[in-house]
Formats: C-alpha cells, structure tokens, sequence
C-alpha cells in the first residue's frame, strides 16, 4: 500500500521514530501507517544500512540496462580512442569492425556517447562551406584520374627551421602518394617529390593545383616550369580559381588531419619527415575514411597503367601547323612581331593553329592561349 499523501521522506523518518520506539509490533505500526509489512521491513533495512539517506527515493531505472554496451567492448573503444584521440566513433567503430568481425559493435551514436561520458570527445563547431564549383574542373571517375598537389602552411622545427610540406594525392581514393617535408615552395624542391611519385605508382591523367607557385605563373598561359614538365609526360594540367580553395577541397580536408602530425612540430627536418612519411602510411592503409565507407584509401586505390618514361617524349605537332621556338625572353615572332608567350617555355617549341578568332598556340597537346590576328598579345582560351 503507499504512504499517505505528505511528504514521504517525513512519513518514513517519523515510521523509523516510532519503530526505534519499539511501543507497538511490526504488524501494527504497517497498519498505522497504511503500509505493507513487506514496506516496512524494507525500509527498516534500508535505514539499518544507510541511516537517514537510505529513505530517499531511489530511480527505478535497471542497474544493467538490457541494451548496455557489454563492458569489455567499452574499454576497447575507449583504448582505442586514447591510442588515436584525433578519431571520432565513426572511424573507431569502424576499424574495431575490421579488427573483431567476430563481435557486435555498437552504433557510432553509441560510442559517441560512450567517450563523451569519458571526457574523451567534445562537440565540433560546424563549418560553413561554400559550394563548390564543378565547371571545367574534371570530376574523378578512378583511380589516376585527378591527383591533387598543394603546399601545406608552415610550421616552425624545434630547431628554428620552416617546414612547409609538400602534399600530392589521388583525387577519386584519397590515397596519399606523397608528403615532403620541404622548407619552401620552389620547383627545386617540388619536382623530385613528384617524380619519385610518378616513377613509384605512375602518371595521372590529370593535376589539380591553385594558381600559386611553383604550379602556376602569372603569365597568359599560367604555365610554370612544373605544370609545362607535366604537359611534356602527358599530364593535363588544372588550376582552381584565386581565392577558392574548396575546389581542391579533399586535399584541403587532408591538410587538417595533417595537423596531427605537425603538432607539435619535431626537432628537425629528418624527424619530421620520418614522422609525415610514418602518418601517411597508417592514413592509407589503416586509417577509416568516411567518404570510403570507413575503408582506408589503399583499399581503392592502384598504380597508374601509365608508367614514368626514361626520356621525355618530344612533341608531334600536326604538319598543317606553324612550328615557332620560345626565345630566352619567352617571346616568340609571328609576321613580323614579337609576342610575349611565357618565359618558362624558353627554348622550347610550340605550335600555331589558324582558327577564326586568331592564332591558337599549342604546348604538345595542351592549348596555351590564343594570339588576336593583331598579334599584339596571348590571351588565355578559358578563365582559370
């Protein structure tokens, strides 16, 4: 039966008074007080083990939940989000999937809920992105299809040093084919990383970069000696728009997992390339990415068919075509006049097509610019 209608934890205190009495038996006090014998003998054992506290409302809620997460895959999430505090429970889930098939995990919802108990996981501020612009920017359909280069900003080495990595990687897998740990951006530096890359996994058909050196110049053409190296192995080159770096936006959500390892920045520039070279194979071969259905890239990813030539192939230009070389100036004549084409061509030959709007100008198979029938000047055919 229930307590009377007051305020139960005073019914109970005054029940526990009148028992401590000891005037009346068990079975007259319950029925004094509107109670069960069973009540009142639990509430006089309650108050035997904890005092006063014991009459307190307690929850009803089970000790064990029946959809509790059993205890030993709590502490495997927990373990293996100490081991890797930069993964949220999607990508723990996942990898514990791959590495216990055998047990039943929870939902990521659930693990989330798990290390936020913890302390181990706090809420992510939400990014407000721009859209991105698809345009004349080629859609990955396959590995090799678009690789994507850019320069990660700089970090200070404990020994005074800058380190500003270079990052090259497949658009469609996510796979990183390389990460320098270069002090600049200069194609001195840039053009081994990438031929060691070409030479370990092939030629892309196409690379992705900004408009920034040592990819691109300021000239008509936007050609620097990189993207014209690219042209002459077959590679198209593709620049994004000034000022928008989210239409090279996997790389540009690569270079903020990066941060894991450039912070903080190592001693020196040999212990912090072995520590990129280290992050860049556990992001491609153990790593879940989410985009990939929580499978690392290396589970998409395979070398180019095209493999990196001895020598660079010479250009095979139409015979209906004008045949004109680069000076030293990166000028080149046509009927009489001197027209500025890029300074990173010098001594190089390119083609002139005849077309209704001017004359085209080809680098091997890549269209450059167009010449007015004035000749004053090279446009550039498209924006970008």
């Amino acid at each position: 039966m229930p307590w009377r209608e007051s305020c139960a934890m005073d019914e109970r205190v005054r029940f526990i008074a009148d028992w401590l009495a000891g005037d009346v038996s068990m079975t007259e006090l319950c029925e004094v007080y509107g109670i069960s014998r069973k009540a009142g003998y639990k509430w006089r054992a309650r108050y035997e083990a904890e005092g006063a506290s014991g009459l307190a409302n307690r929850s009803s809620a089970p000790l064990a939940h029946g959809l509790a997460t059993p205890a030993p895959l709590v502490e495997k999430i927990l373990d293996l989000r100490r081991a890797r505090p930069s993964w949220g429970p999607r990508k723990i889930v996942a990898k514990l999937e791959q590495l216990h098939p055998d047990l039943s995990w929870p939902s990521h919802s659930t693990a989330h809920e798990i290390l936020k108990r913890q302390g181990l996981i706090s809420g992510r501020r939400l990014r407000r992105r721009p859209p991105p612009r698809l345009g004349a920017l080629t859609t990955p359909e396959r590995p090799n299809h678009v690789w994507a280069v850019d320069h990660k900003g700089w970090v200070t080495l404990g020994d005074g040093e800058r380190c500003e990595p270079l990052t090259l990687a497949d658009s469609y897998s996510r796979f990183v084919l390389a990460v320098s740990a270069g002090d600049g951006v200069h194609t001195a530096q840039a053009k081994p990383v990438m031929q060691r890359a070409f030479q370990v996994y092939g030629l892309p058909e196409v690379i992705r970069s900004d408009n920034g050196p040592p990819f691109a110049s300021t000239s008509a053409s936007g050609l620097s000696a990189l993207s014209a190296w690219w042209i002459k192995l077959g590679i198209q080159p593709e620049r994004t728009r000034p000022g928008s770096p989210q239409e090279n936006g996997r790389l540009e959500r690569f270079h903020l997992t990066l941060l894991e390892a450039m912070r903080p920045a190592s001693l020196n520039r040999a212990a912090q390339a072995q520590r990129l070279e280290a992050f860049r194979r556990d992001y491609n071969h153990e790593r879940p990415h989410q985009a990939l259905g929580q499978k690392p890239p290396a589970s998409f990813y395979n070398p180019s068919p095209r493999s990196m030539p001895d020598k660079l192939p010479q250009p095979d230009y139409p015979s209906d075509r004008t045949i004109r070389r680069v000076r030293s100036n990166g000028e080149i004549k046509i009927e009489g006049r001197l027209v500025q084409i890029c300074s990173a061509l010098k001594g190089e030959p390119v083609a002139l097509e005849a077309t209704e709007h001017g004359w085209c100008v080809w680098f091997y198979k890549q269209p450059i610019g167009l010449i007015d029938h004035q000749g004053q000047k090279l446009s550039p055919i498209y924006p970008g």
